[in-house]
């Protein structure tokens, strides 16, 4: 379910970047990253990263559904760091597995 609602916002914040929305759209655009932004902050709750989930409550404080005061050059910026993070994000989310490498055989020479 988080996949999917990562990949609605990651798509939806690339057409914003893409096209200028009008502001009745853009009501949209923040509603939906405002889901992704709040479902992926608890899934770093959950995981034990608090710091990643700062960073997703922040961003669902700037994308809150109202009206926005913002430039529209400073939505423009907002919009396509927040599309590069959800583009990361499965990165960064990803369980770290650590592989351990043997050198081989040990022997006497």
């Amino acid at each position: 379910m988080t996949r999917f609602i990562r990949l609605i916002a990651t798509l939806t914040l690339a057409a914003a970047v893409l096209f200028r929305f009008p502001s009745d759209y853009r009501m949209g655009v923040c509603v939906i990253v405002s889901v992704a932004t709040t479902m992926l902050a608890f899934r770093c709750l959950f995981t034990g990263r608090s710091l990643l989930a700062l960073l997703f409550l922040g961003i669902r404080g700037i994308f809150t559904p109202q009206r926005s005061q913002f430039s529209h050059v400073l939505i423009s910026i907002l919009d396509m760091a927040t599309l590069a993070l959800f583009a990361v994000s499965p990165l960064m989310l990803r369980k770290s597995t650590m592989t351990v490498v043997s050198s081989g055989p040990q022997g006497k020479l």
